[in-house]
């Protein structure tokens, strides 16, 4: 008799149960159909004796050899379900892009790292990864005593890992970050942490041509007390292209009302899951290279109040506006300010792009 876990789980799951999350009363479900098949294809006229003790070590045997079965199970498939989530949450289902690649996974269990995706956002260079085994001890130290940090070899490029969550989460404080991250990023039962490195692209493109090739290789690190403790292993990593649409603003000109600022908008650079505006000032480079808190502050409150009342329009009447930038820089007598949101656009689709009453931009095709 030949009986097939897969098909056998395939009909104790209900619809709403995310595959790779074991749970007693799944293994309950699988475990009385498995018995139920055994009973069902046993011959009729057949009776077969057996010692009481040997009816319970069959039974525990077929229990160990299916819960062995169904973590193995949870363990490879773990990447396939974060994979799915974070291109779901990012609407990357959606809005497809080449800068946007998925990774083909192990199917078998694994230690270390394992690269799910990656996104190039003209910026930076967003690498999502699992890494196992981080133990419900380590997690606990995280924030605090306990941190995650990527590298890449022979370079002096390095920062943190944070865990994943689905865009629209917030939390502070220790018990709500705990929460969060338990939820979006960390399976216990895996021991398996879904981290997102943010590699700044001009010094990664700098030094993979200094090397001479289009890859090199990531490694991730668990650190506790501002120690390394312990290396999840290395992965090799090719940045994908930047997908990229610009716009030219013709040097239209906004005043801050509450700063009395003037500013002229040269343009936008926009991608699925950012954009950097170009702006001139009369003052900048002042702001910038020079040292003086007030005059910092103030052009600080102009630009974010250029960003603060900037709407981009689809077709289908949706809109995506900003809160601020992340950060800016001055080059070449422009200011460029970042901004990055978690979920990807259409960018072929803008219809108009608006600051206040003042039309930046509009598609007149």
């Amino acid at each position: 008799m030949k009986l097939s876990i897969a098909d056998l789980s395939e009909k104790c799951y209900p619809d709403d149960v995310m595959i790779g999350k074991e749970t007693a009363e799944f293994t309950a479900r699988v475990k009385a159909r498995v018995f139920a098949e055994i009973k069902k294809t046993e011959p009729n006229k057949k009776v077969v004796h057996i010692h009481p003790k040997r009816v319970i070590t069959l039974t525990f045997a077929a229990a160990l050899i299916l819960s062995f079965s169904l973590v193995a199970y949870a363990i490879s498939s773990i990447h396939a379900v974060r994979q799915q989530e974070l291109q779901s949450e990012m609407r990357m289902d959606e809005h497809q892009t080449d800068s946007y690649v998925e990774y083909e996974v192990p199917d078998e269990s694994v230690s270390g790292i394992v690269l799910l995706s990656t996104i190039n956002d003209g910026s930076f260079q967003e690498v999502y990864v699992n890494v196992s085994p981080v133990s419900e001890e380590e997690m606990a130290g995280f924030p605090g005593r306990s941190s995650f940090r990527w590298s890449i070899v022979g370079s002096e490029l390095r920062g943190l890992a944070d865990p994943w969550i689905r865009p629209g989460s917030s939390a502070s404080g220790y018990e709500e970050i705990q929460k969060v991250i338990r939820r979006d990023s960390y399976d216990a039962e895996t021991q398996t942490l879904t981290l997102c490195c943010r590699i700044n692209m001009e010094p990664l493109a700098s030094h993979l041509e200094k090397g001479g090739s289009d890859h090199t290789e990531l490694e991730l690190f668990l650190v506790e007390d501002n120690t390394i403790t312990r290396s999840f292993g290395l992965v090799s990593l090719a940045p994908t292209e930047e997908d990229c649409r610009s716009f030219d603003f013709d040097g239209a000109t906004w005043m801050d009302e509450e700063s009395n600022k003037e500013i002229s908008l040269v343009g936008l650079e926009l991608t699925p899951v950012s954009a950097v505006l170009h702006m001139r000032y009369a003052e900048a480079e002042a702001v910038y290279a020079g040292n003086d808190p007030a005059l910092q502050q103030e052009w600080s409150i102009a630009e974010d109040s250029v960003l603060k009342n900037m709407t981009i329009i689809f077709s289908n009447g949706g809109n995506l506006s900003f809160d601020g930038f992340l950060s800016s820089s001055f080059c070449d007598g422009e200011v460029n300010a970042y901004i990055w949101w978690p979920r990807a656009i259409d960018i072929q689709d803008v219809q108009q792009i608006v600051l206040g009453n003042l039309l930046l931009w509009e598609n007149k095709e």
